[in-house]
């Protein structure tokens, strides 16, 4: 709020007053509470189908959404935890192995499993 306006906030006190008044008599109404029951049924309905219409959109151009990213994610650490198991593993087989000359040659591989 901009200190120069004299008596502004005075008059949002009095707005915010009148208007917290206006909204305890809708509620205290069975018809005003179904209205705003009804309101927020349909604001919800409406986000669900904009939600809805953007993945749709998102897909036919190509856009991965949400979902996707949260599975690439999931995917990316599996990888990452099974790049750490096959390093430990790894180093594991080579300080194992470190004086008995190379480990290999003999048909063994790292994914022997």
């Amino acid at each position: 709020m901009k200190p120069g306006v004299p008596g502004l906030v005075a008059l949002l006190e009095e707005a915010t007053r009148l208007a917290a008044s206006a909204a305890g008599k809708v509620m205290a109404d069975p018809r005003g509470q179904e209205a705003v029951a009804r309101a927020v049924g349909l604001a919800q309905k409406s986000l669900q189908r904009a939600e809805a219409l953007q993945a749709e959109l998102m897909k036919a151009a190509g856009i991965p959404g949400r979902q996707d990213y949260q599975e690439l994610a999931k995917s990316l650490a599996r990888l990452k935890r099974k790049a750490r198991e096959l390093t430990d593993k790894l180093e594991a087989s080579r300080r194992a192995g470190a004086g008995e000359g190379p480990a290999r040659g003999r048909g063994e591989s790292v994914d022997s499993e």
